[in-house]
């Protein structure tokens, strides 16, 4: 093409096809998958012919990868896809001797392991937000979707930790040990001498917690743990730890190249239930057998990916990653990662505590460690907050606003992780407007949707979880039919991005305004509120819009004027 020749709309989108293709390319290969190029290659399984954009393979397991730039609502393309990857199903072998003979210098791949030891899984993945129900992904139950945050999580830490982040894939399609390679023997465990059992009364831990120290090697830790990341792909309360730092992994992984030693503080993690301790006689007996700081004592871990959970230290645990042959220092750490031990404090918990109560534990240990060091971004303290104590009004705010975003409304329009770039940030719309609005303790003469909520407030209080979701699902489904009429009646100005409707500033003044009317309408239904902002006319243009940050509550005094008819008097006077 001749410089300065513009492109047309064809070979701009072939251009976003090949950027994105050698992203995903990237990706895996970077975290050790060997890629099998089968683009503009048709396959013929059973009674169909496919085409499949790539695969990709560690050891047994394949991955069958649909890469679009398509719109999202193409839901034939989907369909195709469903059941073009059921027939692939149906007729693995004979998929696998179509690939070996397009592919044939792949072939060995596929010979490696019985069909059967074989684990494959279909990946779709679009370069957009996939915007789909629960009921339609029951129906396409043979693709994985893979939208832009959780590829976008995988190119991070493929970028921070390399080859090491294979496990952070192996955990998305929660594959255990056992299912990877050749079959393993059940007695895998990992041996450590001299183990270090705290007595109970000086940890300060209660519950039946108990404290153990030991040394372990940084290629054990990087095999067995993981890390409850907030931005990951998962969807979970239980999720608080801060994102992987790329900066501070290079720097420590200069350091151990040029110095060749381990870190001297402790490693925090919460241990795997399945330990076995055994005594100087080689009798196997359980924590509460073993003696405090009993001699000749052993520990036996078992070598299971996923399994050690790390609370405190995940930068000098990934600082060993496993990496690509053109890394400078990969044949200094690759020795390493062996040879060097790291000093690890582990918690274990009674087999019956809650997944909730130790992640509480966890997530408090977390914030004290962390509190004098690097400030800790607020919406982990927001998060940690919310396992803290599920009924505060941050907790509850917090949870309501993860629903929020899973509504076609607001889909996908938060931010709850640094990589998600363009956002509308959580922090202010949670601790300034939102978490009034939902709170179960409205302060005096205020009111809350929990005195609307008809639902079971004594087991709510009491934290069962039922009730506890049930109400937060009677919250997001009021604010969404609040918002829903503010869209329909400002529908323009809702989809001009260069718009101020959808900045935090006026989503609380919003909230606020909901909140503050219900002591004069309480609760009402969409006509009620699309009759009320139907002639209302708002100049939310950048240039124009007249309030700042710290002006949520007089933005939230106009709506209330100006649409809901209530008196600048009683606005005012209104203390919500």
């Amino acid at each position: 093409m001749k410089k300065g020749q513009k492109q047309t709309p064809d070979q701009l989108l072939r251009r976003k096809q090949t950027a994105f293709r050698r992203k995903i390319r990237n990706i895996f290969t970077g975290a050790g998958f060997e890629h099998i190029p089968t683009l503009g290659k048709e396959f013929k399984v059973g009674f169909r012919k496919i085409e499949i954009d790539a695969l990709f393979a560690y050891e047994n397991i394949i991955i069958v990868s649909e890469e679009t730039c398509r719109a999202n609502k193409d839901r034939d393309h989907i369909r195709t896809k469903n059941e073009a990857f059921h027939e692939i199903n149906s007729n693995l072998r004979c998929f696998f001797e179509f690939v070996k003979h397009i592919c044939p210098e792949k072939a060995d791949i596929f010979t490696r392991y019985t069909v059967e030891r074989y684990q494959v899984f279909y990946f779709y993945i679009s370069d957009s937000e996939i915007v789909i129900s629960d009921d339609e992904r029951s129906l396409y139950s043979n693709l994985l979707f893979i939208n832009p945050r959780i590829l976008n999580y995988f190119q991070w830490m493929v970028q921070c930790i390399r080859k090491s982040a294979k496990y952070e894939i192996f955990r998305f399609l929660s594959l255990n040990s056992d299912l990877i390679g050749r079959v393993k023997s059940d007695s895998e465990r990992t041996t450590i001498k001299a183990p270090i059992i705290y007595p109970e009364d000086i940890t300060g831990l209660r519950n039946e917690v108990r404290v153990i120290s030991f040394m372990m090697s940084a290629e054990k830790l990087l095999e067995t743990c993981y890390v409850l990341r907030k931005d990951n792909w998962a969807d979970s309360l239980y999720l608080y730890q801060r994102l992987i730092d790329k900066a501070k992994i290079r720097s420590i992984r200069n350091y151990l190249a040029k110095n060749g030693e381990a870190f001297y503080n402790n490693i925090i993690v919460a241990l795997p239930d399945n330990l076995n301790f055994i005594d100087v006689s080689g009798k196997a007996k359980t924590i509460s057998e073993i003696g405090n700081f009993e001699p000749g004592c052993k520990l036996e871990i078992p070598n299971e990916m996923n399994s050690i959970c790390v609370i405190d230290g995940q930068h000098r645990i990934f600082a060993h990653f496993e990496g690509l042959a053109n890394d400078r220092h990969e044949k200094k750490i690759s020795e390493l990662r062996k040879q060097l031990h790291l000093l690890v404090t582990g918690l274990l918990f009674p087999p019956g505590m809650p997944e909730n109560e130790r992640v509480k534990i966890q997530s408090e240990i977390f914030l004290d460690i962390n509190s004098n060091a690097k400030p800790v971004p607020p919406d982990v303290l927001l998060q940690i907050e919310t396992l803290k104590d599920p009924l505060s009004d941050i907790a509850l705010a917090r949870r309501v606003i993860e629903k929020l975003d899973k509504q076609q409304i607001f889909h996908n329009m938060f931010e709850f992780s640094l990589l998600e770039g363009s956002k509308i940030k959580i922090a202010s719309i949670i601790k300034f407007a939102l978490r009034y609005l939902v709170t179960t303790k409205p302060s005096e003469n205020n009111l809350s949707l929990y005195n609307f909520w008809t639902g079971d407030k004594e087991s709510l209080l009491s934290e069962n979880m039922h009730a506890y979701e049930s109400y937060i699902d009677f919250c997001v489904t009021n604010i969404c039919i609040y918002f829903s009429a503010i869209k329909k009646n400002l529908r323009h100005t809702w989809e001009n991005t260069d718009s101020k409707l959808l900045s935090v500033i006026s989503i609380n003044g919003f909230i606020i305004a909901l909140n503050r009317q219900l002591k004069f309408n309480g609760i009402k239904d969409f006509a009620f509120y699309d009759e009320k902002f139907k002639n209302w006319r708002f100049d939310f243009s950048k240039e124009n819009f007249p309030y700042t940050s710290s002006q949520y509550r007089r933005f939230s005094t106009i709506i209330l004027k100006d649409v809901f008819s209530i008196s600048e008097t009683d606005a005012i006077s209104d203390k919500t």
